[in-house]
C-alpha cells in the first residue's frame, strides 16, 4: 500500500492524499488530477517540521484503485 500526499507549491498546504497498491498507481492519479505547475507531491510529508507540509484539515481523499 502506498500513500502519496499532494501539496500546493505556493503555500505548502496539503490538498489531497492518494492511496493505492503501488507508487505507480498513485502517481498516475496524481498526474491526471494535479499534474500542473501549481502542485507537487511527496511520500514523506513531514507535517509540522520546518520544511514540511501544512496540514489544513480539508484535503481530498482519493483511492487510486
Amino acid at each position: 500500500m502506498s500513500t502519496l500526499y499532494i501539496y500546493s507549491i505556493e503555500t505548502n498546504e496539503h490538498v489531497a492524499t492518494i492511496t493505492g497498491s503501488s507508487n505507480d498507481d498513485c502517481e498516475i492519479v496524481a498526474n491526471e488530477r494535479y499534474g500542473s505547475n501549481d502542485y507537487a507531491w511527496t511520500y514523506s510529508p513531514a507535517f509540522g517540521s520546518a520544511d514540511g507540509l501544512r496540514y489544513i484539515g480539508d484535503a481530498v481523499e482519493i483511492k487510486a484503485n
